[in-house]
């Protein structure tokens, strides 16, 4: 006796994981609290971030902005809100110097210095003499093609230290993103004082971006 194949099933129907998921509404509930404590986080990292600017000004690129600290939202990268600020920003079409802090729904607390512009050969040799120093060690190098790729992974990112994999593909980029990552699985991250992160980040690599 043959047994009937089962009819395929319709991508249109509710699959038991469907129906568990829409009757969750916690998460909805709560994002609106939880955005406004990220928000007041960048904020104060806003204010620490322009006195901090000031003792620098000189060596910054001109048309710098070191007041405005833009904070931007997001509903949809890649799937996942996130929130970010860009103090100090500078960005043209051939000139980018901007400090981006990112913080990204179920993936991380980023920061970011991204740097374009006709010191950009400046901005990689600076790296090179620096990637084995002592505050670099958890810094990485984006490899991607576009400063706008975030996804923390072999393909786009590099360990700044692990400059045998880097140094060539280096060449091909018309940018440079360096980036410190504090992932939200971690257990110490509930205390993280972003402030004190920032502005860490921040003096870490003014010996690239500095010089």
């Amino acid at each position: 006796m043959s047994v009937a194949n089962p009819p395929p099933s319709d991508p249109e129907d509710w699959r038991p994981k469907d129906l568990e998921m829409i009757s969750h509404v916690e998460v909805f509930q709560n994002k609106p609290a939880i955005l406004k404590k990220v928000e007041s986080r960048l904020t104060k990292l806003k204010k620490a971030m322009v006195v901090e600017l000031l003792t620098c000004i000189p060596q910054l690129p001109p048309g710098t902005n070191i007041e405005k600290g833009q904070i931007a939202r997001g509903e949809n990268h890649n799937g996942f809100p996130f929130l970010s600020l860009d103090i100090p920003q500078n960005f043209s079409k051939t000139e980018m110097f901007t400090f981006r802090t990112l913080f990204w729904w179920g993936h991380y607390l980023g920061f970011s210095m991204i740097l374009k512009g006709d010191k950009l050969k400046t901005y990689f040799q600076r790296l090179s003499t620096t990637c084995n120093e002592p505050p670099f060690q958890d810094i990485y190098l984006s490899l991607a093609p576009t400063p706008w790729e975030w996804r923390l992974d072999e393909k786009h990112f590099s360990l700044v230290g692990e400059q045998q994999v880097w140094a060539n593909k280096a060449n091909l980029l018309d940018h440079m993103k360096i980036m410190r990552f504090y992932s939200i699985a971690d257990e110490s991250f509930k205390e993280l004082d972003w402030t004190q992160a920032g502005v860490k980040f921040w003096k870490d690599v003014a010996p690239v971006c500095l010089g």
